[in-house]
């Protein structure tokens, strides 16, 4: 079974099939595969928000010892809620250790010890975006061998209407890498459409 199918029918129960449905659009090209969810996160369902999730996968996302490997987007359209930089650092720890323990579970890898470690610093807010973070995810690869994997991060924050919206880029890749050319062009396309 390929890990794309694995990742989707492990998170299976909380898609959310119609469109219409989301609040907020990510914008990725065509050849990034996308996945939606509803909060709470079955992975991490100790994570306070309420709305939605959309995920897009770079077509090199499962290249996992590809410089690139990993790459993908996460936009967050919720109930506003502070996005102070360790309130992020704790969402993303037990977003990664819910994620990984489950994927490994599914896969019938040894579920590890939550290990996650994210450290994050200001950045400056994108056009568009009042605030920002970035920094790096020390976590382990369920999706694999359970393999040490440090992800690079950009994180940044709005106001959307009566929501708000967090787009996460992360990827394998350093933050001067081609990948993020593309992570970059994603968060400024992604629309508020409050």
């Amino acid at each position: 079974m390929d890990i794309g199918r694995l990742a989707r029918r492990v998170t299976a129960a909380s898609c959310i099939a119609a469109a219409g449905a989301l609040a907020a659009g990510i914008e990725a090209p065509a050849s990034w595969r996308k996945e939606s969810f509803a909060f709470p996160l079955p992975y991490a369902p100790s994570l306070p928000y309420e709305g939605t999730e959309e995920v897009r996968f770079s077509p090199q996302w499962a290249h996992f010892s590809a410089p690139d490997g990993f790459t993908y987007a996460v936009l967050w359209d919720i109930k506003p809620t502070p996005m102070e930089g360790l309130v992020l650092e704790r969402a993303l720890s037990v977003y990664f250790d819910g994620l990984m323990n489950n994927v490994a579970i599914a896969r019938k890898l040894d579920a590890m010890v939550p290990q996650t470690q994210v450290a994050l610093h200001p950045l400056a807010a994108p056009e568009g975006w009042s605030g920002a973070y970035a920094g790096t995810i020390h976590t382990w690869n369920g999706f694999a061998k359970g393999e040490p994997l440090v992800l690079n991060a950009e994180i940044a924050y709005r106001a959307c209407g009566e929501r708000m919206q967090v787009i996460f880029g992360l990827s394998e890749a350093p933050r001067a890498a081609p990948a993020w050319e593309d992570l970059r062009r994603v968060r400024s396309a992604t629309r508020c459409p409050g």
